[in-house]
């Protein structure tokens, strides 16, 4: 089995930053070494520096709607999971490294690490996958958005809504569209297999420490 922390650890020219350490070893470690034995020689920009990306764990993102997703992610029992972003942005719009993620009763599992590859996602589309994708309503949402010009992307109705409405707006993109995007292996530029396990109790408890006030007793 293999252990999992997150330090904050000294890097060069006296900078330090909070890191995943999987058996003492830091993420960015990893990549370096995985970049070299595929035969793929230095981790190009933007991805590089990559001992300065920023953990997506994190609750430090730009937007509430980003926040709100990345706490559905780490609910999620499957999933391809962020690890890192890029720490200028604090979202999802640059580099994001994932995990493939298992979990069971006693372990959790990160099976593969990759990269997200942007190139398939379209702005027109996403924007397309807020309050105007209307596939994903509920009941409640037909009762308290039953407006016909809310569903009309750039719509003087819409623009005013998101506008007013941000955080829920982006929450509704990153469910509806980039979620599928990530769950999709088509969208992701797999980097190793690496198969580490960990103690679900151990890995639970780490993430609750990041968001203390939704984790308790969730699984």
């Amino acid at each position: 089995m293999n252990t999992l922390e997150i330090k904050t650890i000294p890097l060069s020219d006296n900078y330090e930053n909070e890191c995943f350490l999987i058996d003492d070893i830091p993420l960015h470690e990893y990549l370096i070494k995985w970049y070299q034995e595929n035969g793929w020689g230095e981790i190009p920009q933007p991805i590089a520096p990559v001992d300065d990306l920023a953990l997506a764990w994190d609750t430090e993102y730009n937007y509430k709607g980003d926040a709100k997703f990345m706490e559905f992610l780490l609910k999620q029992d499957k999933v391809n999971l962020p690890l890192l972003i890029c720490p200028d942005d604090c979202d999802f719009s640059c580099v994001v490294i994932i995990a493939e993620v298992e979990k069971t009763t006693d372990f959790v599992y990160w099976k593969r690490i990759g990269k997200v590859n942007h190139s398939i996602e379209h702005f027109e589309e996403e924007k397309a996958h807020g309050i105007a994708y209307v596939e994903a309503y509920t009941d409640e949402d037909w009762i308290k958005y039953n407006d016909h010009d809310l569903h009309d992307v750039d719509s003087d109705k819409w623009n005013e809504w998101t506008s007013a409405n941000w955080s829920e707006e982006l929450y509704r993109r990153r469910i509806n569209y980039t979620y599928p995007c990530y769950q999709n292996d088509r969208n992701i530029d797999w980097i190793y297999e690496c198969n580490w396990c960990f103690d679900r109790k151990k890995y639970d408890a780490l993430v609750a420490s990041y968001h203390p006030d939704w984790w308790i007793g969730e699984k």
